[in-house]
């Protein structure tokens, strides 16, 4: 065997074994980021209360539980909040990646305080819900319209608000894009798209550009989640409510750019950024600013105030 050939076969397999491990790592994101472990409501009740001001007090709070079966064929849930003021007013309060609608429950007062019916689903692989993958907004907008739907059938003069946190944001401006149903939009901590979510993680360009096409290849096949689906930049631009865009400068988890990207997508978007709280902190740092930012902004814009 010339050495010639022994190089070619030297280097087909070390290719070989370097496409191996591309794809290895590909499908280990994938199954860390949409396939985790799912959170019991006992973990993330305790979660929320040491991180996140949670008040096991509110769980004594009167909800009426909604269930239905996604058309996707898995089992759905949900809180339905009504006001004690009635009201024809409801706010969709969408929850972030891998939580569920317990995260919700520090808006609540604020929400009921501003005249609204308040209605926080769990998202797919969330909570109390089902499903076998955690989409990023590709299916979970489309839950959040059949939400809506059955949300109708209880009252057909309901007018329909929307505010999201984190993946909640992202799912809010995909559903407000294609609903028209929605009258107001209020993203927290959004991300753009997929690829803006792992550059507050991957700092290296040409790596982040190395890995993405097989974690977007991957993601597809294992979860038949399309990232083009995902892609809450491009639904911005469609956006034509009134829409608020809060941030963090200091987000390290969806990085301060994701924030720019979207008033750039939608430029008669208003916008508060604070300065320094961690990735959806801000309502327990500063209570009194983003009660009195989120006031304002849905007390400019709702019809009768």
């Amino acid at each position: 065997m010339s050495a010639g050939v022994i190089v070619a076969i030297v280097l087909g397999v070390i290719v070989g074994v370097l496409m191996l491990l591309y794809f290895l790592i590909s499908i280990g994101v994938v199954i860390y980021i949409q396939i985790p472990k799912k959170r019991d409501f006992e973990f993330l009740v305790e979660h929320e209360t040491k991180e996140k001001g949670f008040k096991k007090e509110w769980l004594d709070i009167r909800y009426e539980p909604m269930e239905m079966v996604s058309k996707y064929g898995y089992k759905l849930f949900g809180r339905f909040y009504r006001n004690p003021k009635p009201t024809n007013k409801v706010m969709l309060s969408l929850h972030g990646h891998n939580s569920c609608s317990v995260s919700q429950m520090k808006y609540l007062n604020m929400f009921l305080d501003l005249g609204f019916n308040v209605f926080m689903p769990d998202h797919r692989r969330s909570g109390f819900s089902d499903g076998k993958s955690i989409t990023f907004g590709h299916y979970e907008k489309y839950d959040v319209i059949s939400w809506i739907d059955k949300l109708e059938k209880i009252d057909e003069n309901f007018k329909f608000y929307i505010f999201g946190e984190s993946m909640g944001a992202a799912t809010a401006i995909l559903v407000t894009s294609l609903d028209k149903r929605i009258n107001l939009l209020i993203s927290y901590c959004g991300y753009y798209d997929m690829k803006n979510i792992f550059k507050g993680h991957l700092k290296n360009k040409h790596l982040l550009n190395f890995i993405y096409p097989g974690i977007k290849l991957m993601s597809r096949l294992i979860t038949k989640t399309d990232f083009n689906e995902c892609s809450a930049g491009k639904a911005m631009k469609k956006v034509k409510v009134p829409t608020l865009v809060i941030h963090s400068e200091g987000d390290q988890l969806v990085i301060f750019e994701n924030a720019k990207k979207m008033l750039e997508a939608n430029p008669d978007a208003e916008h508060y950024f604070f300065k320094d709280t961690a990735h959806a902190r801000s309502m327990v740092k500063y209570p009194e600013k983003f009660t009195e930012v989120v006031s304002n902004f849905v007390n400019s814009h709702l019809e009768d105030k």
